[in-house]
């Protein structure tokens, strides 16, 4: 990587980590040393540095309690705005639905406390900026640059584009739902995209084989903190 690079941190949330998330994501706490040693500013050139959060009011419709179903259920959703697909029916989405989480200003939504003071000690010098995504109750958002439906784009994309940005890294949770898809958008976006697999978890781990073919098939690359050695300041 000889251009600009941002780091994204997806959704290093409470909901989302042991021991008490709503929809803790086993062992997600594990990799937050891991994400902080990333911010060591001293070690790694980072053009900017990026967190997301999810964001949902309490009626998000991502939400398992909004349908009366349980959580983890796949469910059919119609297009927010009603767009017609060739044959003139509403078009439609499979989509899974949740535990409520990460609604707004909850202690679910707080990012984890020592990634957040270490994300707060950046240096200045570099940019960095939180991005919220899920605000809108009609529709799953998945990915930080847009919602599932490619309709409502949050400020990702501007953002990097503004620094000149080259190259994105993500890590974070989940690689198999938000890490996944914002990184697709991100490749889709025009920018090299990387993946730190060992700075992320799994909501389906057993399905890790079938996440990353995914990945491939996106022009995603798959690496470690070991891979970042081209990263670090010489």
């Amino acid at each position: 990587m000889k251009g600009k690079l941002a780091l994204v941190v997806v959704d290093l949330q409470e909901d989302f980590l042991p021991d008490n998330g709503s929809l803790a994501v086993a062992e997600g706490r594990s990799i937050v040393p891991l994400i902080n040693e990333l911010l060591n500013t001293e070690k790694y050139r980072w053009s900017a540095v990026i967190a997301t959060q999810d964001w949902h009011p309490e009626d998000h419709c991502s939400f398992a309690s909004q349908h009366n179903v349980s959580p983890y259920s796949e469910m059919e959703f119609k297009h927010p705005l009603g767009e017609l697909d060739t044959n003139g029916e509403i078009r439609t989405q499979m989509q899974v639905v949740w535990p409520d989480h990460c609604i707004q200003n909850s202690f679910g939504s707080k990012l984890d406390p020592q990634f957040e003071a270490a994300f707060n000690q950046l240096d200045p010098n570099i940019p960095r900026t939180i991005v919220k995504k899920g605000y809108l109750k009609d529709r799953e958002y998945y990915s930080c640059f847009q919602d599932c439906w490619k309709l409502h784009k949050t400020e990702m994309q501007d953002y990097l584009r503004n620094l000149g940005i080259s190259d994105v890294v993500f890590v974070g949770i989940a690689y198999d739902f938000c890490v996944l898809n914002s990184a697709i958008d991100c490749a889709k976006s025009g920018f090299n995209t990387y993946v730190i697999k060992d700075c992320c978890k799994s909501v389906f781990p057993d399905k890790v084989l079938a996440t990353e073919k995914i990945y491939a098939t996106e022009n995603v690359k798959i690496v470690s903190t070991e891979d970042l050695s081209f990263n670090e300041h010489k």
